[in-house]
């Protein structure tokens, strides 16, 4: 499926849906707990028989709630995570997708419960009563909700990120946090010249489909990704996780390799293969929770504006990335001087260092060991582009 092109997805997928069956089995069990407190409250109005039948019904309801919630995890899960893929489809379309998802969803239910009841149960299928009856739909309701609130879940850890994501949870950021921070700002090189030849739309695209092909090498780096400004994008790492196995360092040269890896297509469908320029730095930064009307998780310091400026000092020096000295001394690394400049800003000078691929032990490690779980195409020979774009 073209949605599993990248190993994070598929790992996405295969994580999103344990966690829907996990979620869908918590809500089936809640449910059925409630119920089980209802029918045990009139059971003392009955005979002590029927106390014993409702308690024994409730083991068969928990272990019929594994194959219930399999089927609603399933359908749910997928419904949400090809979200994109609906979107690209017009409303009439997507409302009869959902409209027919929940008629085959239901009709399943009618007809497990049928089926049970009439060979295994015929005075009555234990706990649940007869799908057909009232407490259906007061359950179908209760599974709609139940569904709002697990996508609503999944949709915030998607638009803040696995890191985020917890750490909001958390409750880390509603006042103010001192965090020690390495920080990446990567822009597409000669991006003006790029968009002039393409197109706004065309340009989107190439612009979707080089964040698209990023992702396994971000997560295989263990970075965040802060913000996406544009053209540019905007990583960060604590510290100490950044520093180790020099990952803030070698993402860059990942990122650069799986690109080249699929220039083919990029050739192809665009024209250009995208390159990029990066700056990173490292710093004491403050993040908090910021706005009203729109909430998100921000980064404030001189460490940020820094780490930009660098990023615009690659093209006047002539090289695809800069490492400031404060970060340069964190790593075990071989690197060139570049000297110290003032930036646009700022009143002190920047020692800047550039650091070649050579000298970044195991950078190909990503590329050899997991490039995109192959299915991204390999490096193709060089093809000649009529209409190149200069750079």
């Amino acid at each position: 499926m073209e949605r599993l092109k990248n190993k994070y997805i598929l790992e996405k997928y295969v994580k999103g849906l344990l966690l829907s069956y996990v979620g869908w089995y918590f809500f089936n069990a809640l449910y059925l707990i409630i119920r089980y407190d209802a029918l045990n409250f009139y059971a003392n109005y009955m005979g002590e028989n029927d106390y014993f039948i409702i308690h024994e019904q409730l083991r068969f309801a928990f272990i019929a709630n594994g194959i219930l919630a399999f089927i609603l995890s399933w359908f749910s899960w997928n419904f949400y995570f090809f979200l994109e893929r609906r979107a690209k489809t017009k409303v009439v379309k997507r409302l009869s997708l959902g409209l027919f998802t929940a008629i085959v969803v239901t009709c399943i239910l009618f007809f497990l419960g049928d089926y049970i009841g009439e060979n295994m149960y015929p005075d009555g299928f234990p706990y649940f009563n007869e799908l057909t009856q009232q407490s259906f739909i007061i359950y179908a309701i209760y599974v709609l909700t139940a569904t709002a609130l697990l996508n609503s879940v999944f949709q915030l850890k998607d638009i803040l990120g696995p890191e985020l994501f917890k750490s909001v949870l958390r409750g880390n950021y509603y006042t103010p946090k001192e965090e020690n921070r390495i920080f990446m700002f990567m822009d597409l090189y000669n991006s003006t010249t790029i968009a002039e030849s393409l197109g706004h739309m065309k340009y989107s695209m190439l612009i979707q489909e080089c964040y698209r092909t990023m992702t396994d090498a971000i997560s295989h780096n263990k970075a965040s990704v802060y913000q996406y400004v544009g053209d540019e994008i905007v990583l960060t790492w604590l510290t100490e996780k950044g520093i180790k196995n020099n990952r803030c360092i070698r993402l860059f040269f990942d990122i650069e390799a799986t690109l080249k890896s699929r220039s083919e297509y990029f050739m192809k469908e665009f024209g250009v293969v995208p390159e990029f320029k990066a700056g990173i730095h490292s710093g004491v930064v403050a993040t908090s929770q910021i706005g009203v009307i729109k909430r998100e998780v921000a980064y404030h310091g001189d460490t940020v504006n820094a780490t930009s400026r660098l990023q615009e000092k690659c093209k006047e020096l002539g090289v695809s990335m800069l490492v400031s000295d404060a970060l340069a001394a964190k790593l075990d690394l071989s690197m060139k001087d570049m000297g110290t400049h003032k930036f646009r800003g700022k009143h002190h000078s920047i020692k800047v260092f550039t650091v070649d691929k050579s000298n970044v032990p195991n950078t190909t490690k990503f590329t050899a060991e997991c490039p995109s779980i192959g299915l991204f195409a390999p490096s193709p020979k060089p093809q000649f582009n009529p209409n190149p774009i200069k750079r």
